[in-house]
């Protein structure tokens, strides 16, 4: 019987084989989403979700998980939300300075 590779497995061989990060992404797609989905709601966790397995690809090499990669990917969603939200309290600050933002006091 043939043991599944390891998270770390994948992300070596991806560097030579990039069809192997498919496998990481079916393996833990679901929990990211469901981890920015609990934080930001559903739009967000799926623009999110697919940024965070884009911005995981490009820095696999720099990955260095021992067996398992999500706490990596956990904390590039993290930080992806993290900028979100500072972009969007940016946007409205800046609304609110010009006021813009006179229909968003009232709601």
């Amino acid at each position: 019987m043939e043991s599944k590779p390891t998270d770390s497995d994948l992300l070596t061989r991806s560097l030579a084989e990039p069809r192997a990060f498919e496998v990481l992404f079916d393996r833990h797609f679901d929990a990211i989403h469901r981890y920015l989905h609990r934080r930001a709601g559903r739009e967000i966790a799926d623009e999110l979700a697919a940024e965070t397995f884009a911005v995981a690809y490009e820095r696999r090499a720099s990955c260095r998980s021992a067996d398992s990669a999500l706490p990596w990917l956990y904390g590039i969603a993290t930080n992806l939300l993290r900028r979100k939200r500072r972009i969007e309290r940016r946007q409205l600050n800046a609304f609110a300075r010009r006021g813009l933002c006179h229909c968003l006091r009232r709601g």
